[in-house]
Order: C-alpha cells, then structure tokens, then sequence
C-alpha cells in the first residue's frame, strides 16, 4: 500500500488515491461533491472542523476511510444557507455509501455488530413510523382528511420499505453468523464414547451452591447472559461425561478439552469444578505447570471465583491479616466471591484448601487429618449421597513435580477413609502445546508405564490409588502427547471424551493475523483486507548486527503505548478507562548468557531513543503516519485514532515515561520453575506492567501476556523459541487489537525466513483437524461415527504419519481406512523429495496431460479461473493416484472412498491445469507442449509437505463448473493439477523442464452427498 503523503493544504483537491477499494472512491466521490459545495479552501474548512487539514485531504482522497462525525457534519454545512439543501435522497445515498465501505473492511463479528446496530436504528424508526402513523390516523379535522390519508399512505410505504430493509439486514446477520460460524459462537466439539447419563442438576436445585454463586460472580463482571450460556454449556459437556460420583461401582473417566491458546481456559475450569463439587466430588486436584507463577495464578482464580472470602477466612476475623491482604480484588465488591456465610453453616457444604496461594502441596505430616472426610452416617460408604453432601470438599493447586506428587500419594495412602470411596476429580492444567510434537516421523516413545516420563509416572500412580478418579486435561492443540503417541500415556489417554471449545467472541488467534487461505492476488492486498499486511513486518536486516529491526519495534512499542493512553482518555468504542498493561516481547534463546546479551541491547538502545527529544520524535512521527495511522483507520473498529501525530506527542511522553518508570524498561523474564536470577516473574495481578520483556521458549506466567501489543524475533532469535513464541500474541486484546505487530527479522539467506509461514502451516493443520473433528462428531443413526479411541490414527492420516510400528502399539488398534469427503476438498500436501520420485510421478500424469483443451475461463461465485480443462474417464484417473509415490497415508483412505463413486460406468473426471496470470512460466515437459509451473514452497517443519497447493479462488470457479455440468457427461468431480517446478530459477533449458525438478500437486473436489458415515475404521490386533 502506498503510504505517501499529499499534503496540499488549500483549495484544490488532489486525484483519488490508487489503493482505495471501489466502495471507498464510490464515498469519496460522493464526498467530494459535497467539499465542493462548500466554494471553502480545504485548510480553511479543516481549521473550522478543528481537523488537521492533511487528514481530510487523505478522507476527500479516499486514502483514510471517513469518520461518521466527519460525515455527519459535511451533511450539515453542505445544506446549510446559502446552499439549496440536501434531500432526503441524497442524504440517505451518503449514509448508505458510508455503511458499504465501513462494512467493506470489517471482519465478521465486527460486520454482525455494525449490521446489529443498523438493524436499532431501523427498529426504532419503525417505531417512530408506527406512531405516527397512528397519529395521523386519528387526529385531525373532515377538512384535513385527504391530506392526512396522503400523510398515512405515505408513512405506510415508508414502513413498508424499513421494514423490508429490516428483514434484509437480518437476513445479512444471519448469514455472516454462519460464516463466522467456526470462528466464533459455535457449539463445542465432542467425541465421546458411550457413557451412563447421570447429570441433572435441575432435578435437586437443592445441591447447587458453586456454580450459580460462580454466575453471579461472572454477571457482576459484565459477562452478558449468552456469554454466561456458552460456558454453561460447555461445561456440562465434559461434566457429564465423568462418572456419578455416588455410583456403588466406581469408574475413571478420563478426557481432554481442547482450548484456543490464550482464550481462557480458566473460567472452563472454574465452572467444571463448581459443577463437579456440587455435583459430589468431594477430592478436587488441580495439576499446573512446572513454574510457580502458574500455580499461583491457578490457585488466585479458584480462591477468588470459587473458594471465597468466607472458606479463606474460616473465621477468623476480617482485621487479621490475609494472604490476600495485598490484592487489590479481596476489596472490592467484584473481587473476591462473598457467600455472606460460611456456606456449611447454611446447610452446604465448605471448600477446604490443602494449598494456599503461596504454599503448595508440602505434606501433611502430622496434620493427616486435613485429609480425613468425616461421615454423616459412619456406617456407609464416602459416596453415598447420604454422606456426600454434607462433607466438605478438599482443595488443592499442585505443580506437576515428580518430588510434590509423591509426598501427595504418600498422605493418600496414610489416611483412614477408604480411597475407593473418594470421589475425586483431577484437573491437568499443565498440558502445554509443543510444535516439537508435531513431529510426524517421531517413533512411539514406548508402551505403558516404561514409555512415561516421571512425571507422568507419579500421576499414573495417583490414578492408580484413586478408583474414583476423574482425569480431565486442558491442551491449546490436539498435537500433545496423548493423541500423538497413546501408547507411551496409556494411563492418560482421554478414552471417554474429547471436547474442543470453541473460538469465543472478541478472541484474537493466530488466523487474524496471518494471510491464511486468502482469495486476495497478494499484489491487491491492503492493511484492510489483509491481516499479514496490516500486523506483521517481515524486515531483511544487513547482517545479524544491525540493529536498525530491534529500534523499530521498541519505537512501534512506544507509539501504540501512547495510543493507548490517548484512547484512555478519550474513551469511546471498546477502550478501558486504563491500559492496565503494556508489554513487548522479544524472543530471545533459552540459554540465559544469550538472553543478558540481548536484554544489554535493548537497554542501550532504549537510552539512545531520545523519546523526549526532536531527534527520537521526529522517528516517531515517520512511523506513526507510514504505519499506525493508516493500519487504524482501516482497523480500529470504532476506537479513537489521532487526527494527527502533533495530538499524539503528550501521550508519547507519558508512555515512555511509565515504561521508564523504574529505571528498568528492558527486563529479562524468568520462565523457569524456580526464579531466574535477576529474573522478572510475570504477576499480571497485582501490579501494573509496561515493559519489554526478554524471553525464551517459556513463560513462567504461562501462554497468556497481558497486554501484548509488539513482538520482536530477529536472527539472534533461537529457532526453537521462534515457533514457541509465535502462538503468544493470541488472546482477548480489547481495545487495541488494531496495534498489534509482529516483528520478524533476518539477514539474507536466512534458513530460518521460513519459519513465520511454517507456524501458520502448523495452525492450519490445527484448524483443518479441528474443523474434521466438528464434521466427524455428527451422530449417524444415533451412533458416533468417531470415538476417542479412533482420534489418534486420524490425527496421524491428517499429519502423514502412520508408521507401521505406530499401528502396532497397543492403544493404536485402530486403522482407517476410509474417509468420504463430498463436498469438501481433498489436498495431499506431502509429495517425494527423492529427484527418481518426482520423475516417475511425471511419467504417471503424462497420459493424461493429453486430454487438455485450449485455455478457457472457469466462473465462480466472486472470481474466474483461466485453465486448460479436459475429460478424463474414472479408471484411467484412479489408476494415476494408486502409482503415485510419496503421498502417503493422507491420500490413502481418500482413495477407498474414490475408488466407489465409479460403480457406474462411464464416469468422468473435469481435469483443470490453472493458467498463471499475466505471462507466466511455461515449458515442456515430457513432451507435452506450454504446460505453466508454478512456485510452492515446502514446510521448513516437513520437508516432505507443501504449506498450501491449490488457491481457494481456483477452487470456488471448478466448484462451480462441476455444478453446472451436463448430466450426460456422468462427472463425478474434478482434479486441479499444477505443476510445481523445484528447480532454480533459470534451470528450464531451452523451454524443457526436467521432470525430476516437478511435482505435480492436486487438489480433488467430489460434489456434496448424503452418503451415510464419512469414516470407517478397522481393528488392528495387538501383539
């Protein structure tokens, strides 16, 4: 995008901008007419409207999109005496041109929400028609009648026309629902096997005390009622799914849900433990990670939504001093839950904790009675209800240490009650998402206990000791250990029930910031119909001492912190009346000699900034109108952005100022179990951070860094954190969503350039099998077509990695063998290295090659395609992919269903070969004459796997002529093949291409069917 000023200033308004979007010029002219009723000088009427004139120089242009107040106020003057004034007409065409190109540029839960807000208006002017239609229906005198029957016909049309206009923009919403449908709002994903129904907790009301005291926590802190809804839902979806804890046989249900990183986790978890204790758990353990960071902040959130003020105190009276005396949420009326008695005193039940927020599990030893559940009635068994729900729940907040977990199951097994008659539920917040699991020719680590870590071992023997156990675990990815290799945690594998949440509202992931399976031809892309554009900053550094990146992102990291406090101030849209944080992140290494070396840049050149200078603000002022501004008036949504950079100039004094505050901008943050030397622990709870933060491949506060806004990683970036640290701009970033940026600097011929695509290679895999899972938990008949137990093999299709040692480990006893896609696209992204490979590949196609016809132009729904097309009969196609080499297990059971559509004879297959735009590369290969090569790269994770073949507009315009063929042509579906040349550039000798340097990628397409099941497996034996 050109972001070059024109700065005229005065009369004459300047030519469109080249990169406004034809909603935008279609404003702009229509703004245009009106400036130029004005006969007013432009900077005359930008003093007038207290405007910088630069900024309605770039509105007139189309450059900057127009604000509403703008709007609002050229209407006025350009109607005003001694002008003619505006008719409605033309007023209503303004605004209806204003709501297009605000639409245009708003992604969907932000286009539902302007749509929502049309559709009041639209409401409340029905109303107002209505009423006035009333009016003139009954007021009046026999001399007025025919005008007020004029009057009444005319408010009826206009009613008539709100409320069609009405209808339509909830047809709009509707339909943008269901596009963002797996984006946010939908239901949660579950794969489950069978299992006794037992949850109801509308039937005793009685035994609810936890979770509705848990709503009304939520309530009070804005959370509206659907919100509240979802998470009802969600968690009586994995609730449920635990065994009775009252059943005379008991039984561990084990099972996972899977959360979108940094969408919060914790309030799943509070509300299933709520659930799960009023339902009559009576022993909950909460596993963290390693670091104590997290295990404080786990036990905080229970304590404060959960536990309350009253199980904290125990009565001991409100003046002596609490653990939580120094937490600014014990006082407040939103803080901390108040139950307004101790809940046992009121015929419920207490929490008991055996953790505190800065203890954890050290051994009871002489205190074993902590752990002692007394009974009612002595004679029955724990988990009889007669004794269940008058016995106090027992708490703790465990880190995931070998040492912890077995002081734990050494007070179990010293205890007099019975363990079999404890109902306990363990919660595994420690399963943490590594893209080194994502390692497709990794061999199982080992089967049962001797392939488990120690770790993993002392948890296997807590569940070993508790017969009423319950294991549920929280992972941000289905690639953990579990799913990946079932045979090294058996004791762990989720049998019962996998649940998937899904994306909530005001979520930002990785796909907002990344150009994943965009229709947009990268040369037409825009900071506002581009993510990648708009947030990330590719930079190519003169060598790995140049620290011309690391200046840019520190500068960008004081810019939108002054944003920041210029929105605070202002307020308006979605801002906070205070930023409480403010942080940058620079990947560093996990070595701490390399992380001092790079916090010791940073440093110096924070105190080379001269952020209160002329020197460091005229920079700042480059990179606010080359970058910030632009980006946010394409993306703000709403919020406030300064008119200019001279109305931004206090707020960047003040943020560098706080940075500052204590002499110590740059911090080293310690991300290890016990405190770093010198390092800095993240406690977003008690303290306000704005500050630069040096890391590795973990946080010692988890995967969530509040306040987010600017990520660095540069060539002294290991390899290893740079993938770690990619996930961690996800979150809820409220307010200012639009100022994030992601830094990703190299130096020419960098091996690891390709790593930023690589992560969002990784992400789409996450999302493709996500969105399986969502089409496979479908019930067929009342049955499920897939069971935990049958996730891992079709985890290991999707990845290509089904190994025959793999399908012999004991939990791997499944194979599928069959997957029936129609109406869905299948793309085999693996293909051979090996040079001999591709070569007999080619050999394979070549018959085929010869069915091509002359380009022609393919029409989809919003694009065209130009390809050469030809008829190709099902035999002769199939016959092509079982010769194939190096596709592997991911084509494999597509074939099996392919195979069958032929049952019929005479089917056909539309073959397509794209033609490159403009003069691209052709060459001969094989002696088939003009065929076009395209580039794809390979993933730098999977060498032997391509990130993405076939382009989504390629794909709308086959989906369309497959729809539109004749019936007499029995086409089964199409095949979009292209020719992908691995040579170097200028390797095409004499226009042949060595069919040893091709691969030919495909993308096949079956038209949508009902057709039963969609998977099919088969029982491997066990050795």
């Amino acid at each position: 995008m050109t972001t070059s000023r024109r700065r005229s200033g005065a009369g004459a308004l300047g030519p469109l901008h080249p990169d406004a979007g034809p909603e935008r010029r279609e404003l702009a002219l229509a703004l245009r007419e009106l400036f130029q009723r004005l006969e007013m000088p432009l900077r005359t009427y930008a003093n007038k409207e207290a405007r910088a004139a630069s900024s309605v120089s770039r509105t007139l242009s189309g450059e900057r999109p127009a604000q509403e107040d703008f709007v609002k106020n050229l209407l006025h003057d350009a109607g005003e005496p001694p002008r003619p004034p505006l008719s409605e007409e033309e007023t209503a065409r303004v605004w209806a041109l204003f709501r297009k190109d605000e639409e245009s540029r708003l992604d969907p839960a932000s286009r539902i929400r302007l749509l929502e807000r049309s559709r009041r208006e639209l409401e409340e002017r029905l109303r107002e028609l209505e009423d006035s239609r009333a009016f003139a229906d009954t007021d009046g005198t026999a001399a007025e009648l025919d005008s007020l029957r004029h009057r009444l016909h005319q408010r009826e049309q206009e009613l008539a026309q709100v409320e069609q206009e009405r209808d339509q923009l909830a047809r709009r919403i509707g339909k943008l629902l269901a596009e963002a449908g797996l984006r946010d709002g939908r239901r949660p994903v579950v794969i489950r096997s069978s299992f006794a129904r037992w949850y109801a907790p509308e039937a005793r009301p009685d035994r609810g005390r936890y979770w509705p005291a848990y709503v009304d926590v939520l309530r009070r802190r804005g959370w509206a009622d659907p919100r509240v809804a979802d998470l009802d839902e969600a968690t009586d979806q994995v609730v449920e799914k635990l065994a009775d804890p009252s059943a005379a046989e008991a039984y561990q249900a084990k099972g996972l849900v899977i959360t979108p990183v940094g969408s919060g986790a914790s309030a799943h978890i509070t509300g299933t433990v709520a659930k799960a204790v009023d339902a009559g758990y009576r022993l909950v353990i909460v596993l963290t990670g390693p670091s104590n960071t997290l295990r404080y902040q786990r036990q905080r959130t229970l304590d404060r939504d959960l536990v309350g003020r009253e199980n904290i105190l125990r009565g001991a009276d409100e003046s002596e001093d609490s653990e939580y005396g120094d937490d600014p949420d014990w006082f407040k009326a939103d803080g901390f839950l108040r139950h307004g008695r101790r809940p046992a005193s009121e015929g419920s039940f207490d929490i008991a904790r055996l953790t505190t927020r800065d203890n954890d599990y050290a051994g009871l030893r002489q205190s074993l009675a902590a752990l002692q559940f007394e009974k009612r009635m002595p004679q029955l068994p724990l988990n009889d209800p007669e004794n269940l729900h008058a016995t106090a729940v027992r708490l703790m907040v465990v880190k995931k240490n070998k040492t912890i977990l077995s002081k734990l199951v050494k007070d179990l097994q010293s205890i007099q009650t019975p363990l079999a008659e404890i109902p306990t539920l363990i919660i595994d917040d420690g399963t943490e998402w590594d893209p080194g699991v994502v390692n497709t020719h990794r061999k199982a680590t080992g089967t049962g206990k001797a392939g488990l870590t120690s770790v993993q071992t002392a948890m296997a023997e807590l569940l070993g000791l508790l017969p009423r156990a319950q294991y549920v675990a929280y992972a941000t990815s289905p690639f953990v250990g579990t799913l990946m290799d079932p045979a090294a945690s058996e004791d762990l594998f989720p049998r019962d029930f996998i649940v998937s949440l899904p994306r909530p509202a005001g979520y930002v992931g990785v796909e907002d910031f990344h150009d994943i399976d965009s229709d947009v031809p990268e040369e037409r892309r825009t900071f506002a119909n581009s993510p990648e554009k708009a947030h990330v900053r590719n930079l190519v550094l003169r060598d790995k001492d140049d620290d011309q990146g690391e200046r840019q992102a520190m500068d960008m990291f004081v810019l939108t912190g002054a944003v920041k406090l210029y929105r605070a101030a202002r307020g308006g849209g979605e801002a906070r009346t205070d930023y409480r944080h403010h942080t940058m992140i620079v990947n560093s290494s996990d070595r701490v000699i390399r992380k001092r070396e790079q916090a010791a840049r940073l440093r110096r050149l924070w105190y080379e900034g001269s952020y209160d200078r002329a020197d460091g603000l005229g920079r700042l002022r480059e990179l606010y109108e080359r970058d910030v501004e632009p980006v946010s008036c394409e993306r703000a949504d709403g919020l406030p952005v300064p008119e200019s950079f001279d109305e931004l100039v206090p707020y960047v004094v003040a943020a560098w100022s706080r940075i500052d505050s204590d002499g110590n901008a740059v911090v080293i943050e310690s991300g290890s179990t016990h405190d770093e030397r010198g390092g800095y622990e993240l406690d977003f709870t008690r303290r306000h951070i704005w500050k630069i933060l040096v890391c590795g491949s973990r946080l010692s506060g988890g995967g969530t860094v509040e306040g987010l806004t600017v990520i660095y990683q540069g060539p002294h970036t290991d390899s290893a954190v740079v993938l770690a640290g990619m996930g961690r701009w996800a979150g809820f970033r409220i307010g200012y969503r639009d100022l994030m940026r992601l830094y990703f600097a190299r130096v020419p011929n960098d091996a690891d350039g390709g790593l930023f695509h690589a992560f969002a290679a990784i992400f789409r895999d996450q999302l493709s099998f996500q969105e399986d899972l969502a089409r496979y938990a479908v019930e067929v008949d009342g049955r499920p077509q897939l069971t935990p137990a049958q996730v891992p093999p079709l985890l290991a299709q999707h990845l290509g990695a089904v190994d025959p040692e793999q399908r012999r480990n004991a939990l791997f006893n499944a194979e599928l063998v069959e997957i029936r896609s129609p109406g869905r696209w299948i793309e085999p992204l693996a293909h051979p290295v090996d040079a001999a490979a591709k070569a007999r590949n080619v050999q394979q196609w070549r018959p085929l090659l010869d069915v091509l016809a002359e380009p022609r132009v393919l029409s989809g729904r919003s694009t065209s395609l130009r390809a050469r097309t030809g008829l190709v009969p099902h035999a002769r196609l199939m016959h092509v992919f079982s010769e194939l080499e190096g596709t592997g297990p991911q084509l494999r059971p597509h074939l099996r269903y392919l195979e069958q559509l032929g049952r019929e004879p005479g089917g056909q297959w539309l073959l397509v070969v794209p033609q490159p735009d403009g003069d691209g590369p052709t060459a001969s290969v094989l002696g088939f004459e003009s065929l076009p090569l395209f580039r794809r790269a390979r993933r730098a994770d999977r060498g032997d796997s391509f990130g993405r073949i076939t382009k989504p507009s390629h794909e709308s315009a086959v989906e369309a002529a497959v729809g539109r063929a004749d019936g007499a042509l029995s086409l089964l579906g199409a095949v979009l093949l292209y020719p992908i040349h691995e040579g170097e550039d200028g390797s095409v000798d004499e226009g042949e291409a060595d069919p040893s340097q091709i691969v030919l990628g495909v993308g096949i397409y079956t038209p949508e069917k009902e057709e039963g099941p969609l998977l099919r497996f088969v029982s491997v034996r066990s050795p």
